[in-house]
């Protein structure tokens, strides 16, 4: 199966944003290193933070498999199991608890908000295309699944003592490869962060690079 029938526009932009993921947080994180004003303890917060949410991507992704990197029609099984168990989009909420990670670690005020405001924009027509491909795919099953984890964005915590939140995941060896490149990003990003708290403890004015670079002191 190639197409649906009958999409929406939510559902065509949900699509077409699912298709640019990998692109889409390039603008805030651009945003971030240019207005950045880290400490120490943003460091150290905003990483706990991110290293929860990539936890929580991890654990989805040991479950679901690699296909969650793929930007195809194509589905397996459905899987209930694990996070699946306790929200229906547990690698969303781990991209959500992620970013709000980096953003912490920048130490910009109103990063958080434009995090969420954009993590909202683009999820929300993405989950209803997901929705809609689900439903067509299995039918009956994905409905009585909606029924039994209605959540999407926020793990249930009246379901965490589901018997199939335990049930072991397919493997974490691929899981881990799948998730390189994010765990690559992230470390790339917490390097820069730590150069630039490094810079302001050696007597340079923390500024952020912005100011700097349109002539501020």
């Amino acid at each position: 199966m190639d197409t649906l029938p009958e999409l929406s526009r939510m559902e065509k932009l949900g699509e077409t944003l699912f298709k640019l993921r990998d692109y889409t947080p390039i603008p805030i994180i651009l945003l971030a290193i240019l207005f950045a004003q880290p400490t120490l303890v943003s460091l150290l917060v905003g990483g706990l933070v991110a290293i929860s949410g990539e936890l929580v991507r991890t654990y989805g992704v040991a479950y679901i498999g690699t296909i969650s990197r793929t930007r195809s029609y194509s589905n397996g099984q459905l899987v209930q199991e694990g996070p699946f168990a306790l929200l229906r989009n547990p690698l969303y909420f781990g991209n959500l608890v992620l970013s709000l990670g980096l953003s912490l670690m920048s130490n910009v005020s109103w990063l958080p908000v434009l995090v969420i405001a954009v993590f909202y924009g683009q999820y929300i027509p993405v989950v209803a295309w997901e929705e809609r491909k689900l439903t067509h795919i299995f039918g009956a099953s994905y409905a009585q699944y909606c029924t039994t984890v209605p959540n999407r964005w926020f793990p249930s915590l009246g379901r965490i003592r589901a018997t199939s939140l335990y049930a072991a995941p397919n493997a974490w060896g691929p899981a881990l490869k799948s998730e390189k490149r994010t765990l690559t990003s992230v470390f790339a990003y917490f390097v820069v962060m730590a150069v630039l708290f490094w810079l302001s403890t050696q007597g340079h004015t923390q500024v952020p690079l912005i100011s700097k670079w349109s002539g501020g002191n």
